[in-house]
């Protein structure tokens, strides 16, 4: 195909110089060679022009998944550079229902997550050691946070768990030194040794929760400050 190219632009420019050179400024016909006007234009520009083409195409996603057999994708990597980061509802037109195993493990240049609608499940270690994490958005379409999805996210500091959510397996939140407020909006979500509670002292944590809410009784026989969630 560059080939093809590089012979059109060549007549193109040997038309040109022929017309150039038939007529000059007397009116009279000249015959002098184009072989001055071909030679300004250098091969290499001709491939320049051409390469120019073939420099088009969209840059790879940033982001690596799997296929899941509902036809939805789990993403299993991050390729990219953002601090901040907005993960998209769909890559390559697949929607993504998940966030893998151990997907964004120890990246220590995100500061902040955006989760995309659609979402479902956050697996295992999805962000285990990722230590200048500090806020986490989750859509109320996840359902499950598996385990230590967030361990050793010692910059987190508050997080949400919205009412779709209804399992948190244990020590989800490990390690989360920083953890000052997390709102646990459904009212039957039991406490499944997340984490907030390491050795014989809880975290200095309050959680926001609906009065009468499971992990508010849990709370308070376990010291741990609760807040009626408005």
């Amino acid at each position: 195909m560059k080939y093809h190219w590089k012979k059109a632009l060549w007549a193109a420019l040997l038309t040109a110089a022929f017309v150039v050179s038939a007529v000059g400024c007397s009116g009279q016909t000249e015959t002098e060679s184009t072989d001055s006007l071909v030679d300004t234009t250098s091969e290499a520009a001709v491939d320049a022009a051409v390469d120019g083409e073939s420099n088009t195409e969209p840059e790879a996603s940033v982001f690596q998944y799997e296929v899941n057999e509902d036809g939805t994708i789990s993403i299993t990597g991050y390729q990219g550079t953002e601090t901040a980061l907005d993960i998209p509802a769909t890559v390559d037109n697949y929607v993504v229902s998940a966030i893998a195993n151990h997907a964004f493990e120890a990246n220590w240049d995100l500061t902040s997550v955006t989760l995309p609608n659609g979402l479902a499940r956050i697996e295992e270690g999805a962000f285990m050691d990722c230590g200048m994490l500090t806020t986490v958005q989750i859509p109320d379409t996840v359902s499950q946070i598996d385990r230590a999805a967030f361990a050793g996210c010692s910059s987190l500091t508050a997080i949400t768990l919205p009412e779709t959510v209804t399992a948190v397996q244990e020590e989800a939140f490990t390690g989360c030194a920083s953890l000052m407020e997390l709102t646990v909006c459904n009212p039957s979500l039991e406490y499944a040794r997340w984490g907030l509670v390491e050795g014989a002292e809880p975290l200095a944590v309050t959680i926001v929760c609906p009065a009468g809410s499971a992990i508010e009784s849990w709370a308070q026989e376990n010291g741990i400050a609760t807040q009626t969630l408005a």
